[in-house]
């Protein structure tokens, strides 16, 4: 019997083949292959487990060696399979000829723990053609969203001669049950409360079908934080691969996922965050905030007051979809396809332009507030949005249109678009929205033609906009196209696009 466990090292992680070696000698038990002082402390656990569970700890020596062995290793999930190996080698089980992977944590007792990462391991071992499983049983939920695997839960280890036998005999598992699919639209905040004006809903309308960022720039009770919380509401619900990832994601950071979560996900830091928090890190390696936020909405709320270092790390994972972390000569790359939504005052007092309000802040605090942000992270930012309060008469009114209305049109310009780059684009391509066109693909979804291109050029050089900024401009004025149903981007739409990307650039302003 091949016994595999599972090093949770990036998003996908390495399968590691269990091996055991028993002969005549010494007793001990030895752990080859860079096991870090938990997996080797497994030793210990395995041998007062198996006593307990009612087998015989083998009085020989024995070596376990974890493949591949420049690969370091951490964590207690490798005591079930350690454990397993030695039993099958001692022959206190049945060694069955098959490919299985097992996880779980051992009590001195013989009972299993539940382990965090099982679903992305799960999908790993399938993805190698392993489709055996062998996990606590508080894990099994979690290892029954993949549909082609069968999962073997145990309480303890003296379940696993049972289970043994019954894989040795082609016995098939209890019944199976489909994967859930949770967390609709009605159990989320929508706009049926936000009383902001027609300008932010349209943007926010733009920025959900096209899936670009935006930087909402407003005096405190405009609305930014409202807007944002309540931005998910609109966006499309994740599909079934989508909220794999996503769940696996947050199997990887510790949380153990009994079901499949449909809407996408919303992470709003508060800004004392770290780079670890942010990007992943720290010891086991886990996943930071912008893998968190994978196929969502990551929101920082007053973004200047986060550490400068903090906000800078963004630029990369804004750009490509994924974050890199290097740890001792490795590259571990995590998911970060996420919409980022920034929200800033236009001052620390927030009063800056406001009528009948003083500003206390000196022009040299005003331009450090500002400074954290940087020219190249702002200019990653497709749309910003200067957000003005809501006149008084809009607060004790109701919406003039519907949320539901809102949301069908970004569905609508969604589909349109799907449609469109999927029927062009390879599957490498993998694109989704029309934020993430790429630059060698801009004239083949973005193109204009007459007045339209005469207004894009004269704005680029008024504006003086860069290569990347114009890229964005032509990217929001196709999304805006879809929104309105048109086929070609015409005139009012890259006047629009204009309007969504002029504030910050050169010397212009935020016109708070």
């Amino acid at each position: 019997m091949d016994i595999y466990a599972h090093e949770p090292l990036g998003f996908d992680g390495i399968l590691v083949h269990v091996e055991a070696d028993i002969r005549t000698g010494i007793p001990a038990v030895e752990i080859v292959g860079l096991a870090s002082t938990s997996v080797r402390e497994a030793r210990e656990r395995a041998r007062i487990a198996i006593r307990n569970a009612g087998f015989e700890f083998p009085q020989d020596r024995i070596l376990v060696n974890l493949s591949p062995a420049d690969l370091p290793k951490e964590g207690s999930a490798y005591d079930l399979p350690i454990a397993l190996k030695i039993l099958t080698k001692s022959g206190q089980v049945e060694d069955v000829p098959l490919r299985i992977l097992a996880m779980g944590e051992l009590t001195l007792e013989g009972n299993l723990r539940p382990v965090r990462g099982v679903l992305p391991a799960v999908r790993a071992a399938v993805a190698h053609n392993i489709h055996t499983c062998i996990l606590p049983q508080e894990n099994f939920e979690e290892a029954n969203l993949v549909s082609s695997v069968r999962v073997w839960p145990l309480r303890n280890l003296s379940e696993a001669g049972r289970v043994l036998m019954a894989l040795g005999k082609r016995v098939v598992p209890g019944r199976r049950t489909s994967a859930p699919i949770t967390g609709t639209l009605d159990q989320i905040q929508d706009f049926s409360d936000f009383r902001g004006d027609e300008t932010l809903m349209r943007a926010l309308m733009v920025a959900a079908a096209g899936g670009h960022n935006m930087f909402l720039a407003g005096p405190p009770g405009a609305g930014k934080t409202m807007a944002a919380h309540r931005f998910p509401s609109i966006l499309p619900e994740l599909d079934m691969d989508e909220a794999l990832d996503t769940a696996s994601l947050y199997s990887l950071w510790g949380k153990t996922q009994a079901e499949l979560i449909q809407r996408p996900p919303f992470r709003a830091p508060h800004h004392s965050a770290s780079l670890e928090g942010m990007l992943g890190g720290s010891k086991p390696l886990r996943p930071g905030e912008v893998s968190l936020a994978h196929h969502g909405v990551l929101f920082l709320d007053e973004c200047p007051e986060f550490r400068r270092d903090v906000l800078q790390a963004l630029r990369e994972p804004v750009e490509h979809g994924y974050v890199d972390i290097v740890r001792a000569g490795r590259i571990i790359r995590f998911p970060s396809d996420f919409q980022l939504i920034m929200a800033a005052n236009p001052c620390p007092c927030g009063n800056l332009g406001m009528a009948g309000k003083t500003c206390l802040c000196s022009p040299e605090e005003i331009r450090r507030y500002w400074k954290k942000l940087g020219g190249p992270l702002l200019d990653r930012i497709d749309m910003r949005i200067a957000v003005s309060p809501p006149a008084p008469s809009r607060l004790i009114g109701s919406p003039r249109t519907s949320p539901g209305v809102f949301r069908e049109k970004v569905l609508t310009a969604r589909s349109r678009q799907r449609s469109r780059l999927k029927n062009a684009c390879t599957a490498l391509d993998n694109l989704r929205t029309n934020a993430r066109i790429p630059p060698a693909r801009i004239s083949d979804f973005c193109a204009v033609t007459g007045a339209a291109e005469r207004l894009f050029l004269s704005g680029m050089v008024s504006y003086g906009l860069s290569a990347r900024a114009g890229h964005s401009i032509l990217k929001i004025a196709r999304t805006i196209a879809d929104l309105d149903d048109c086929a070609e981007i015409g005139e009012s739409a890259i006047e629009e696009a204009m309007g969504y990307r002029q504030f910050g650039e050169g010397d212009a302003v935020w016109p708070i």
